[in-house]
């Protein structure tokens, strides 16, 4: 059944606000810092403290920002936490729309005024690199669908992302800013060296010849999957271990206009805003959450979450493998090709090379990427709008989540996209815009690995809808793909093939961004701990 949330905010950051406001003075405020004992505080207190002691912290809820948390936190004493600043603002949106307003004609022409606030190196290093842009790649401004409904028709969709993959994927020597990773055979030996001392590798993997040195770098991204780093921040952490070269690479090109903490920041959204964020939600959006039936709690929590956002939205019944007669059901249903064949997936996900063996089953994982797609189907064939919009049953939006996902539409987003990801973890790609990277497989990580490592997170996923069936056409070939059951993760497999479908991404380095996990478990990974009951095999 569909839910029609009627909750209206009492203030546009809840109820701590008040005490946010009286302890953010400007020369004793101080938000905690990576790493600190107050910063590991709060971060738990979001994730975890809120769902599992709400009694404890009866001014916050899940959709409490960082700076609210601390604020909490240090009214309440705990963990050494100073009173945090304000909330940092997102600097591009304090001198006009994106692109336009980064263009040397516009720049030249709309002066912002004296009391604007932001950071004057970023602002210009960002101008710079999309003037460069436009230098190589001319765009032709049409100001009557410089706001279409959803996309920006201002904003390149010829983009040196796609040609740059292109390239890549040839591998052609002459491409100066290429993300493949060329190291010598010393350096990659040494940092496989120092992951097998860490035990992240076994010493029989060495014959596998991957690039050992990206390996180091993703896994410390893998570790800090919620901190909102930027690579260049993983990479200083990465080379204090000891796991990576300090050889120059971004994982994202051009890194400075969209790889920044900042462009995760508050806007000061008018009334006018809300109101236009709000009519063109409810005429583009039709929102899914999927869920399994039995998963209570969570669509207790989240139901809880939307209500308070005023966002409509189905829930989807997940794929649940343990039930007996799942796997043929979802065959039947069209979810899962009929002619896959589970067991030789499962046969290779045990295979050393694929490092699948302390996973368990991969049924938990052939669920989710069912579950995945019936939702999407749900966005087909039930009344269906411009946008389908996919939330994972274990995320809360922020509170201006509405608005948020209006000004990337509007202005940030080419008009070739088919799928955005709402908050991508370790991505991989070329940044476009000050929120997107246009996705790109990551040619540093074998096919057979299906790419693997990069741009995790289905926690949010917008489809254009007229677009779901021919990206599925490809999507599905590559997640059922017995010898490749790293591929059975729907978001590794959506990368891999982001050289065929036109995939744009939200980079999770921005804080708070689009949404944030509740760290409530992981349904996924108790599906496939469950001991498989032969009756649900073909």
């Amino acid at each position: 059944s569909v839910h029609h949330p009627t909750g209206l905010r009492q203030a546009a950051l809840g109820d701590n606000l008040e005490v946010l406001a009286q302890t953010t003075a400007p020369k004793k405020c101080r938000t905690a810092t990576f790493a600190s004992e107050c910063y590991h505080r709060v971060l738990w207190v979001m994730r975890e403290g809120v769902i599992k002691h709400p009694e404890w912290y009866p001014n916050l809820s899940v959709t409490s920002s960082f700076e609210e948390v601390q604020a909490e936190l240090h009214r309440k004493k705990e963990c050494h936490c100073d009173a945090p600043c304000a909330e940092n603002m997102d600097p591009s949106v304090l001198v006009g729309p994106w692109p336009s307003a980064f263009l040397p004609e516009y720049k030249e022409t709309h002066k912002p005024s004296e009391s604007t606030q932001y950071s004057e190196p970023l602002l210009n290093r960002v101008a710079d690199t999309i003037a460069g842009v436009t230098d190589e790649m001319p765009i032709k401004l049409d100001p009557k669908r410089l706001y279409p409904e959803i996309c920006n028709s201002a904003v390149p969709t010829d983009t040196d992302a796609i040609f740059i993959a292109a390239k890549v994927i040839q591998q052609d020597p002459n491409q100066t800013t290429s993300p493949l990773w060329t190291l010598s055979e010393s350096a990659l030996s040494s940092c496989f060296d120092a992951l097998l001392a860490r035990k992240v590798v076994h010493p029989k993997e060495r014959k596998y010849r991957r690039n050992w040195c990206w390996v180091g770098l993703k896994e410390i991204c893998h570790r800090h999957l919620g901190d909102h780093l930027s690579w260049a921040e993983i990479q200083r952490l990465s080379l204090a271990v000891g796991t990576t070269s300090n050889s120059s690479f971004h994982p994202i090109q051009k890194p400075q206009v969209c790889d920044q903490r900042v462009f995760g920041g508050t806007s000061d959204w008018t009334m006018s805003a809300w109101s236009r964020a709000r009519l063109w939600f409810a005429q583009h959006v039709n929102v899914y959450v999927l869920s399994l039936p039995t998963s209570t709690s969570r669509r207790t929590a989240i139901s809880a979450v939307l209500a308070t956002l005023r966002i409509p939205f189905h829930f989807v019944d997940g794929v649940d493998m343990r039930l007996p007669g799942g796997l043929e059901a979802a065959k039947r249903e069209g979810l899962i090709p009929m002619h896959f064949n589970e067991t030789e997936a499962q046969k290779e996900a045990y295979n050393p090379r694929n490092g699948m063996g302390t996973a368990g089953s991969i049924m938990g994982t052939l669920g989710c990427a069912s579950g995945h797609f019936r939702a999407q189907n749900r966005g087909v064939e039930q009344d269906p709008k411009a946008l389908t919009l996919v939330f994972e049953d274990d995320v809360s939006p922020e509170e201006d989540f509405i608005p948020r996902l209006w000004r990337l539409f509007t202005q940030d987003l080419p008009c070739d996209w088919q799928v955005v990801s709402l908050h991508s973890r370790c991505p991989f790609g070329t940044c476009v815009s000050p929120h997107l990277t246009r996705v790109q497989p990551d040619v540093n990580e074998p096919a057979w690995r299906c790419h693997y490592g990069v741009n995790w997170g289905t926690f949010g996923m917008v489809y254009r809808t007229k677009e779901i069936r021919n990206v599925q056409r490809l999507w599905k070939q590559a997640v059922f793909d017995e010898k490749r059951p790293r591929c059975l993760d729907v978001d590794v497999a959506l990368a891999s093939i982001s050289d065929r479908v036109r995939f744009y991404a939200v980079p999770s380095s921005q804080n708070p961004g689009f949404l944030k996990e509740m760290f409530v478990g992981s349904a996924r990974w108790e599906i496939n701990s469950h001991k498989p009951n032969p009756s649900t095999h073909v």
